[in-house]
Formats: structure tokens, C-alpha cells, sequence
């Protein structure tokens, strides 16, 4: 295996609606969450879900990745 760090990583399962988007220092800059209602905890389904972006990442780069894990996991 390569001593390389990376400069981003896809942590979790995308599938699921539920990963994280670590930076090399293993900061959280995006979060990808399924949306539920706020009373009853009623899930809306794997189509509707939160993008979470951290101050400072860039929000058009973290949709961009969406997209992406959307293609591949589509």
C-alpha cells in the first residue's frame, strides 16, 4: 500500500444515505444524511437526504462528489 496521503476520503455507506467526507487531517468538511421528519422520525426514502457542508469547504465540490457517488452507486 502507498504511504500517499489523500487529500479527501469517503467514509461510510453512500447507499444508505450515511457517509462522511474527511479531509487529509480526518476533519469532517461533509456529511451526507438521510432526512427524516421531525416528528414521528418518519424517513422521506433514500431519494431525499441532507447535504451537510463545513464553513470554508467548497459547497459546489461537495455536490460535485454527490453526483458522482450517485453515478456509481446508481
Amino acid at each position: 500500500m502507498s504511504d500517499k496521503r489523500h487529500s479527501y476520503v469517503v467514509e461510510g455507506s453512500y447507499a444508505h444515505r450515511s457517509c462522511k467526507v474527511l479531509d487529509g487531517s480526518r476533519r469532517v468538511v461533509a456529511e451526507i444524511k438521510r432526512k427524516e421528519a421531525m416528528v414521528g422520525g418518519v424517513s422521506f426514502g433514500l431519494e431525499v437526504f441532507l447535504l451537510i457542508v463545513q464553513p470554508g469547504f467548497d459547497s459546489g465540490f461537495a455536490m460535485a462528489l454527490v453526483l458522482l457517488l450517485d453515478q456509481i452507486f446508481s
